[in-house]
């Protein structure tokens, strides 16, 4: 942990982050696709994925054996002036069976304006849109190395964040980028209770001719009322049927009312010793304070007061169009409940952890940029989210380019 802390110190003044706005062209049009095999199953076809110590949410569906669908989006950006800007996407994220995580969505629908260069420049932007205070949140699937979104997106924010809201940012000025967003509440862990969801970041840049610094810290503020975990419960609760001879396991519906408070400091490293060779290392930590009241529909009632930690440390290797590296991934929590209802309702909302189990995951890959817009890759995957390990292989395929104005050269991706 100490080790883990240094380190990150050291990546810091860290990493600037692209954040989508359209500039040259008056339209722009681009898309991705992210498909994957995997050798396993995390857990099996009528049980759920709860990681002990936690209260899981959002899109935060466990892997599945076969070929599926990652995600897709389609992306219409356009310079209306030279002030106002705005953005579309819709897309898809896989996950789950019989449920609506396939379905298209709008994810982002926001309109920005830009000015004052002689300052700034500074932006503000309003819509739906995904929040930009943390690296790894804001990025597509297409955008990463691996699959994979990282386990403490999955725990803390349901792996991904669209919700309606107000961002003001001083953007990218000399390598620092400073602002504010605040949320109207649909996104996981919040709910729409009409009390102010917000966040606050800054992060900074440097770079020199073989060296590339980046990093940043930001904190954010949710509440939730009668929250519910509606991967499988609340809103989408049914019982399973299973064929003759199976048995589900039954999810309770649990809610959580109160207060979620999360800061993470990101960082990321690159060096090029040689013109076609590159090192480099990304990191970020996580630290979520939950604390309100854990119910159910018998009307039994707990107080909790959650402390969770968790991170990941990403080193690759990069010659020419190969990348290879290892992503390494950790998860503790400390949980306190107070009330005569406080063992069952511990047990039933997840937040339980009697064998004191620390999850942790660990992902080998090698990256392929095949063509300019089309990547391979695979991975291998030791997964110790649950009590049990497991260890799956993947191979996969990302596509992602734009569509309009045509563009050469390999997509760098965009993370808005």
């Amino acid at each position: 942990m100490i080790r883990f802390c240094v380190l990150l110190a050291l990546l810091l003044p860290v990493t600037g982050y692209a954040h989508y706005i359209p500039e040259d062209a008056k339209l722009e049009v681009s898309a991705s696709v992210v498909a994957t095999w995997r050798s396993a199953s995390l857990v099996d076809k009528y049980e759920f994925w709860q990681i002990p110590g936690t209260m899981m949410g959002g899109h935060a569906w466990p892997q599945e054996k076969g070929v599926s669908v990652d995600e897709a989006t389609l992306t219409v950006g356009s310079r209306i002036n030279e002030n106002v800007f705005g953005v579309i996407e819709i897309g898809s994220h896989g996950g789950g069976d019989d449920d609506h995580s396939d379905e298209v969505e709008l994810q982002h629908a926001y309109l920005g304006y830009v000015c004052c260069d002689a300052t700034g420049p500074w932006v503000l932007e309003a819509g739906k849109m995904s929040a930009v205070f943390s690296p790894s949140l804001a990025s597509h699937a297409a955008d990463r190395w691996i699959s994979d979104s990282p386990l403490i997106n999955d725990v803390f924010f349901g792996r991904d964040f669209h919700d309606e809201g107000v961002r003001f940012w001083w953007h990218e000025t000399e390598g620092v980028s400073a602002g504010a967003e605040v949320w109207r509440g649909k996104a996981f862990p919040a709910t729409d209770t009409g009390d102010t969801n917000w966040d606050v970041f800054a992060r900074y840049q440097w770079q020199g001719e073989r060296l590339t610094l980046s990093g940043g810290g930001w904190f954010y503020r949710a509440s939730a009322s009668s929250r519910a975990d509606d991967r499988y419960g609340g809103t989408h609760i049914h019982t399973p049927v299973t064929p003759p001879g199976v048995t589900a396991t039954l999810f309770p519906d649990t809610r959580f009312t109160g207060d979620t408070d999360i800061a993470g400091l990101h960082g990321a490293l690159r060096y090029k010793p040689q013109p076609h060779w590159q090192l480099g290392v990304e990191a970020e930590l996580m630290q979520m304070d939950m604390d309100g009241i854990l119910h159910d529909s018998t009307g039994r009632q707990a107080s909790v007061d959650s402390d969770q930690i968790g991170g990941w440390v990403q080193p690759y290797l990069q010659w020419r169009r190969h990348t290879v590296g290892l992503r390494g991934e950790w998860l503790s929590t400390d949980n306190h409940l107070v009330g005569a209802a406080a063992p069952v309702l511990a047990t039933d909302s997840g937040l339980a952890n009697p064998q004191d189990h620390d999850p942790e995951r660990y992902t080998a890959f090698w990256h392929w940029q095949w063509r300019d817009n089309l990547a391979l890759r695979t991975e291998v995957t030791e997964d110790r989210t649950l009590p049990e390990s497991d260890l799956r292989w993947s191979v996969g395929v990302v596509w992602s380019g734009r569509l309009w104005p045509s563009a050469s050269g390999a997509s760098g991706g965009h993370q808005h």
